[in-house]
This record gives C-alpha cells, structure tokens and sequence, in this order.
C-alpha cells in the first residue's frame, strides 16, 4: 500500500464505522483491494485484500459497481449511485459514494457503503409475494430490470437442477433458456417493466435432463416510487398437454386422440355448432361438482357466474363461428355455487369439408392466480385509505416542485380546493423564512446527496393563516446529472408545541420580573455581538448598573412597589440605549448593558460612552411614579471595554464590576471606566 495511506490510518478513520468502507488501487482495468473494514467483511461476507473487483463480486453485481467506479476515476470527480440486494429473505437498499484519490502517479478509489430504509410498500409487496410463491405448486422466479436471475424458489431449482448462487450471468444465457424463446420473453419482461399486465403467456425452457417444458406464465412489476425494480414471474406447466397436442397432429384419430390426451391435464367441453355440450372429461366432473347425465344436452351457460356481460359472449361466438380460436379468462359457478377462475380457449373443430362440426373448450384453473392478484389489490387499497384518511400532510412533487398528490388534510387544514393544490408549487405553501429554509436544503442535496432528512416547515393556509409541520422527506435523484426527479414529504402539525418551544425559549432567556433578557441570553448573544465587532473594527463597552439606594425602597414602601420599581428601573434604561444594543438584568438592582458599535478611537468612543451616561442620568432624573410616589433614583456604573481591556465576556464583566466598585468608593451616581488590561 502507497505510504501516503497506511492500513493504520484507515483503520484509524473508518474502522468503527458503521458504513462498509473500501480503499481500492487502479490495477490496469481492474481494482484491486488494500482495506476494508469490518461492516464492509461483513457486507461482501470475505476478506478480499490484494484481490480485484472482478475476481470477488459476482458478475450481475460487479456490472453496475465497476460502470461507477470508472465514471468516479475518468472524472476525477465524486460519484454516488444506489442499488438494492435481495438475501434469502429481505431486499435491502444501499446508496454508495464513490471518492477518486491520485497520490504519486497512482490512482486510488475510496468506496463508502451505507444501507438505507426501502419502502414499506415496496418491502410490504415483496415479502407477501415471496410468501406466497415459495409455498406455491407454482414455479416462480424474480428477474432484475438488468435481465440477472435474483431468486427461484424450490420448485423451479428443483425442475431446473440450477444454483442461484452460480445464476447470477444474464438470465437468457442461462442454460435452462431455449435461445428461440429469448425474443418473446425478453419482450414480456419489458412490457412488465412498462406497467403492463401481462397474463397467460406461453414460455418453454429446457430442464436438467434436457428436455423442453412448456409452461403459461404471468408476469408481475415489483415497484418503488413508480420505478420497476424486478419482475416476478409465476409458471405454471403444461408440457403435457403441448406434447398431445403436437402428437395429436400425426394421429389418424386425431379428435378422439386430443381428447385422451389432454384429459389428465385440463377440463375439457366438447360442444356441437349450437354450443350443447356433447362430451366432458373426468376433470370436468370433478371440479364441477355434476355428473356427466347433468352437463351434457346443456349449454355452457350451466356454468355461468353471472360475472361476464353480454358483449363477453358475443365477442365469444363471433370468434369462434369464423373459425378463429377464442382465448381469454373466465369466471365460472360449480354445482355448489361456488365460482372459480378459468384460464379457457376454445377451438373449432374443421372436418375435411372445411366447415365448423365441433367446438372444443379446454381449461386452466387460474383461481390461486387471480386470489393472488386480488390480495395485491387489497394491500394497495389498504395503503390508499391510509394515506387519504389519515392527518398527516403527504405530499409528492415532481423536479420542478410542482405537486402531483396532496392528501386530504391539506386540503382540510390549509384551506385550499385539490383542482388549486394539483400544479401548484410546494414552494407557494411555505412562509418566507420557511422558504428560504427549504432553498438552502435543497442546494445541500444537489451539493451533497441527501436523499432523506427530517425538516421543520412552516405552512401558508389560503387565508395567510400559519402552521407548523415536522416531517421527513425523500428524494430521488438522476444520478447521471444529480438533478431531482421527484419529492415525497410526509409531515405532520406541530403548531401547538412550537408555540411552548417559544414560550419556554423566552422564560429561559429572559427575567420573569422586568422581561429584559437575563445571564443565559447575554452569553448566548455576545459571540455574535464580538464577530461583528471584529469585522467591523469596533468597540463594546460593556456597563456594568447597579440602582443607588434600592434597599431603602424595599424596607420603605415593600417588596411589591420594589419589584414595580425594577421594573420601570430596566424600561428607563431601555429608553437610553440603540436596538443594536443588548441589556439584561443580572439579578436584583444589577443591570448590564453591551453598547455596540462604538469607534475605535479612544477619544471618539470616550466622548460617545459620557453621551450614554448622560442620557441614562437623565432618564433616571425625570423618573416615574408608582401608587402616587414619585422616584427619580441614581445609579453607579463600571464599565470596561472590548478590545483594549479583554476579548472575552467573562474578563470584561469582571472588570466592569471592578469599576463598579471603584465609582462607588468615589461617591454614588458616578461611573468608572476600567484602568486594567486583561487580555495583553
């Protein structure tokens, strides 16, 4: 390892780390590994040092690291990109930074891994469809939008004699893919991705004895945020019936061999031109419930749900009757009056005339299939009356900030129609100092990449009424030009504890008695108060009052009219300062003024210092009355000043109280300015 990076010193930044740090050395077209410590071990489940990339990651993972990895290294520029995982049972979601390094002539990159929390409707979602599938009779897989197998379950390696843990190339150059079936499979897999249900589609794949296995399919989107992320898809087989069938051609029977055939594989209704059935298979009667004396003579309509409509059947009869097979799905009633889901096609049977003697029906039980879909269905509706009944703002807003969904309680609580939310910009909702809040947030998400923070946003109604919301929001980047592709915030009403927050910060800053601010709120403000005085080039002088004679009013008239008394006491010193100026009472008749922006010319600012003086001896002067006493009481001063006696608070109170002492020792309604020097 390059000396400029020892193992120490990274063991030393990023060994506790609960992010998986790697430190990799360009090796030609490859990356080879110097470091990682223990949350990456336990990520990539090895310890890999001194080998590469290619060697370690599988091949379905290494694709998309390596393509980062490269676009960080010719950039020379910081890189992040997200992927998701999938174990045995969760899918995970990880966001990684990618930092490139050059240190004498050799190329270095820094990879820092962080999981983070995935949807709880994509989590939701996968892990009912897993639940399902891998206790199903059904042969089920899950494909990536990347075309690698992700997981099959137990049915499917067992047919397929496959370890997923060698399955992770690209999925049509797996050996069970029949290379004439890529074209159509690829094309179903991406109207998929698309959104589009795609539902009884005939596949064939060659098995572990290399035999071809023709199956129905059905392929279902596994989303988040409105982005494909994998397909499931659910398998069901029907060699059997496909070989009869093709052996059914060269039959010289082929009518009675069809049927013998494809009887131990689906129900099967043979029907005249007219549609009354004339024969049934065994399946027939024993998924229906009737005996055989009860179906034929009938129609179909013996099984008829009462689901389809009218036009369904027309639709049925004018197909077949021009001698075009029928297909579609089919809701039927057996005896009991229990309906079922049929996945049914229906042929005209051609005799050597050419015309229409028979029609034969066969049919796949789609019931596990369709209840399946319907519990989908269920948790999406579920999750829908959750977000429009529940009393938190949930909000979705494309790049431009432009809202695509507002929940109700916008519209409840701000007062405005859905027709003026949808459109609108977020950013219209906010106050002004919110406003500026979320700019500066959102310029550290193009700056940084956050994804995800908590916020505190205040909310305009339509009638300029305010309200406060806490919430977290969610960003989803392109990564290629770090631009916003959409905002979700959920946020929810925190107006009335705000309003204590404010409270209990005031009564911690200020003095019950007087409302003047206290010690607490002097060394909180002075830091600010002593930076804009060293920008500037000016002086603080720092007054430290103490009331003459303030006993004397309390033992005279009483505690209350002594209280009253400091209160106007704090309002005539109130009178002689500027607003840029901070004064607190400090306990008792002890007051303290920070006079700022004073010169730093020791003879301007001397001169400037008596004016305040002197404007605060007139205030007391004039006085005020409290239950028909009149006070006009004086007042003793210390003062000491910023820069030349100390640069800091503590020290320059200290002094001021010095002085203090030193004015009274003179003689009451004097001040003093302070002759010690502190911070040489």
């Amino acid at each position: 390892m390059d000396s400029k990076f020892s193992v120490e010193q990274l063991e030393l930044l990023f060994g506790k780390s609960r992010d998986a740090v790697f430190f990799m050395e360009k090796i030609e077209d490859d990356y080879r590994y110097n470091f990682l410590n223990d949350t990456a071990i336990k990520l990539i489940n090895m310890n890999p040092i001194g080998q590469t990339l290619l060697q370690v990651i599988p091949p379905h993972t290494s694709k998309n690291i390596f393509h980062y990895y490269q676009i960080s290294d010719e950039q020379q520029d910081q890189v992040e990109f997200e992927d998701y995982t999938y174990s045995k049972f969760e899918i995970r979601k990880q966001k990684t930074t990618v930092i490139p390094v050059q240190t004498e002539g050799k190329s270095f990159l820094l990879a820092i891994t962080r999981e983070i929390p995935v949807g709880r409707d994509l989590e939701d979602k996968y892990l009912f469809m897993r639940s399902v599938f891998y206790k199903s009779f059904l042969s089920t897989i899950l494909i990536s939008t990347e075309f690698q197998l992700l997981e099959a379950n137990q049915k499917f390696v067992d047919e397929f004699n496959i370890r997923l843990e060698d399955s992770h190339s690209n999925f049509f150059e797996l050996p069970f893919i029949d290379q004439e079936c890529v074209p159509m499979l690829k094309e179903y897999i991406n109207q998929a991705q698309n959104g589009e249900n795609i539902t009884s589609k005939m596949l064939y794949f060659i098995d572990k004895n290399h035999m071809r296995r023709y199956y129905t399919a059905t392929f279902s989107s596994l989303t988040s945020n409105d982005k494909t992320i994998a397909v499931f898809i659910i398998l069901q087989e029907i060699t059997a019936f496909v070989e009869q069938k093709q052996a059914l051609r060269t039959a010289s029977h082929g009518l009675e061999t069809l049927k013998n055939a494809i009887s131990s594989a689906a129900d099967v209704i043979f029907t005249n031109t007219d549609g009354i059935i004339i024969d049934v298979n065994e399946r027939v009667i024993q998924n229906t419930g009737y005996a055989r004396e009860e179906l034929v003579g009938k129609t179909h309509r013996v099984f008829n749900s009462g689901y389809h409509t009218k036009q369904f059947f027309d639709r049925l009869w004018k197909t077949i009757k021009s001698g075009n097979i029928w297909r579609d799905e089919i809701c039927n009633r057996k005896k009991n009056g229990e309906t079922y889901w049929m996945d049914a096609t229906t042929i005209p049977i051609i005799d050597e005339n050419g015309e229409i003697e028979q029609y034969i029906t066969i049919q796949y039980n789609i019931s596990s299939k369709k209840e399946l879909m319907s519990e989908l269905y269920k948790i999406e509706s579920n999750f829908r009356a959750i977000t429009e009944n529940t009393n938190d703002f949930i909000l979705i807003a494309d790049k431009d900030g432009k809202i695509k969904y507002a929940s109700p309680s916008y519209i409840r609580k701000l007062g405005y129609s859905e027709e003026e939310l949808i459109g609108q910009t977020y950013e219209n909702l906010l106050t002004i100092d919110s406003l500026a809040v979320w700019q500066k947030e959102l310029s550290i998400i193009k700056r940084n990449g956050i994804l995800e923070n908590k916020i505190e946003l205040q909310l305009l109604s339509k009638n300029h009424h305010t309200m406060w919301t806490e919430g977290n929001y969610t960003i989803t980047l392109d990564m290629a030009q770090q631009k916003i592709e959409e905002i979700v915030m959920v946020s929810r009403e925190i107006t009335e504890r705000k309003q204590l927050e404010d409270k209990l910060t005031y009564l911690a800053y200020h003095d019950s008695l007087t409302q003047l601010g206290n010690r607490r709120l002097l060394y909180r403000d002075f830091p600010e108060i002593l930076n804009k005085a060293i920008i500037n080039n000016e002086s603080i002088a720092i007054f430290y009052i103490d009331g003459d004679n303030f006993k004397q009013v309390n033992d005279l008239y009483g505690h209350d009219v002594g209280d009253e008394f400091l209160k106007e006491f704090g309002q005539a010193l109130v009178k002689c300062i500027r607003n840029d100026d901070l004064i607190v009472r400090l306990g008792g008749d002890e007051f303290l003024i920070a006079l700022t922006g004073l010169s730093s010319n020791e003879q301007v600012r001397l001169e400037q210092i008596k004016h305040i003086v002197e404007r605060i001896r007139l205030q007391l002067k004039i006085g005020w009355t409290i239950r028909d006493l009149h006070f006009a009481p004086t007042t003793s001063i210390g003062i000491s000043i910023y820069p030349e006696h100390s640069d800091t608070l503590e020290q320059l109170i200290d002094l001021a109280d010095r002085a203090l002492y030193q004015a009274k020792q003179i003689s009451k309604n004097n001040y003093c300015i302070s002759s010690v020097q502190l911070n040489v």
